[in-house]
């Protein structure tokens, strides 16, 4: 057994990132933080590394995962506040009023492995995910609680070329560079994309067309994918092109099916569906679809 604050350093590592959120989060020094991470490997004897930007733990993780799972009962019952990731168009727009119980992450990891992995081994208790990539049967012990549903589309700079066109279609899109996104991040969305051409594009310089593209740079002809969510965090900083994706995109609070029962869970989703009842009435396109 481990202290909750010695155990919080290590799941604050994966959690975060660095060090130096940690302390800032947990508000604790980062020796103090670099010496509960010591303890913790010692005393089940593993070891941590750095792989592809993400701290993970080798060795047999059994008693961890006992561990944690006692841990995360000890935050659900109020010992500790309970630890909450986002989207980052969720986070600045679902969560600024979540209970005081809760304690909201940095909202800026990419693609649903990572996230699922986060929930799954109980150091994160929940996640707000984007629709339409959940998770699968893969994960039997995670569940997705539908909170919104929304289209997804084109965005762009202010001074994209494609804002001075009519009646823009998919291939007129494939005309220019798409928001690079890593393989196998967002399944679904992937699989929608191909079937329209798009993907992970670099500069198309097959298709080089000195008309459109003379006098810019690549990053001021990406165009990338948006809701209206997602734009409500820009900044005006781009534009919202008209020609809708094929497939809906939206929220949904991801957890571990024994958590459900846990009066906390009701308490946050209950402030992110106030949240929600404010957008949509301004944005008519956020539709709530809690059950």
């Amino acid at each position: 057994m481990v202290e909750l604050e010695v155990l919080e350093a290590l799941d604050g590592i994966q959690w975060l990132g660095s060090g130096e959120e940690v302390s800032r989060k947990f508000r604790i020094s980062q020796p103090t933080v670099s010496r509960y991470c010591s303890k913790v490997l010692q005393v089940f004897d593993l070891s941590m590394e750095r792989l592809n930007g993400e701290w993970e733990i080798a060795g047999d993780q059994t008693f961890l995962r006992m561990e944690r799972e006692v841990h995360q009962h000890a935050r659900r019952l109020g010992y500790r506040p309970l630890r909450l990731e986002a989207t980052y168009w969720s986070a600045p727009t679902l969560c600024a009023n979540i209970p005081s119980n809760w304690m909201l992450g940095r909202s800026n990891v990419v693609g649903v492995k990572r996230n699922c992995q986060l929930v799954q081994e109980r150091i994160v208790d929940c996640w707000i995910a984007g629709l339409p990539d959940l998770p699968t049967s893969a994960q039997p012990d995670l569940t997705a609680i539908p909170l919104t549903r929304m289209p997804v589309f084109f965005t762009c700079k202010p001074d994209h070329p494609l804002l001075e066109q009519a009646n823009i279609t998919y291939g007129d899109v494939a005309e220019y560079p798409t928001l690079a996104l890593p393989s196998g991040s967002y399944p679904l969305v992937e699989k929608s994309l191909k079937s329209i051409g798009l993907w992970s594009d670099g500069v198309r310089m097959t298709r080089y067309r000195r008309d459109k593209w003379e006098g810019k740079t690549e990053e001021e002809l990406v165009v990338g994918y948006g809701t209206p969510l997602s734009m409500l965090v820009s900044g005006g900083k781009i534009c919202r092109l008209p020609l809708v994706l094929p497939f809906d995109s939206g929220d949904a609070l991801v957890v571990r099916k024994d958590f459900l029962a846990y009066s906390p869970l009701s308490q946050l989703i209950a402030s992110l569906l106030r949240a929600l009842d404010v957008l949509s009435m301004k944005h008519p396109e956020i539709e709530v679809v809690f059950p």
